[in-house]
């Protein structure tokens, strides 16, 4: 099956493809660039909250300054579409109450930068936007790569 073009990865698959190197999440890290020498063959969506969430797991788990490297790694070795949040569709959102209020920017970031694929190892969160939207195809890390990575 061809691999999405375009995926939104949750914090939890790059605290942990960074941190365990046989991981289901360091192997969609690796296809997406992460540590290699060229971008792989998808665009990955970032914003501004995604980066700050990263930051304060990444300092609370092995430091801030082991957060700053994989951020850089991010930046340097991935294939990036940055957006920017509207913060009014935030609000409304909220007011929905659909979402786990705690994940209406991850959810508006992915659907922002229009993804094709949501990865991510928050069960409730995948739930959640499975029964809101089909915009999007939701996926676990473990079943990402059994689907697109090994599918072949």
């Amino acid at each position: 099956m061809k691999a999405p073009v375009c995926v939104f990865l949750d914090t939890n698959v790059y605290i942990i493809g960074a941190a365990d190197p046989e991981s289901p999440e360091r192997e969609i890290l690796r296809w997406a660039g992460f540590g290699q020498n060229a971008p792989g063959p998808v665009e990955v969506i970032l914003s501004d909250v995604l980066i700050k969430q990263i930051l304060r797991v990444a300092k609370r788990l092995l430091g801030k300054d082991w957060g700053g490297q994989l951020i850089g790694r991010i930046w340097r070795d991935m294939w990036l579409r940055y957006v920017l949040l509207d913060a009014e569709e935030c609000v409304r959102l909220e007011t929905a109450a659909e979402i786990p209020r705690e994940d209406i920017e991850i959810y508006l970031t992915a659907r922002t930068g229009e993804a094709e694929c949501f990865v991510s190892s928050n069960h409730v969160l995948i739930g959640a936007l499975a029964k809101k939207t089909s915009e999007m195809e939701c996926l676990t890390p473990e079943k990402f790569v059994a689907k697109y990575l090994h599918s072949g």
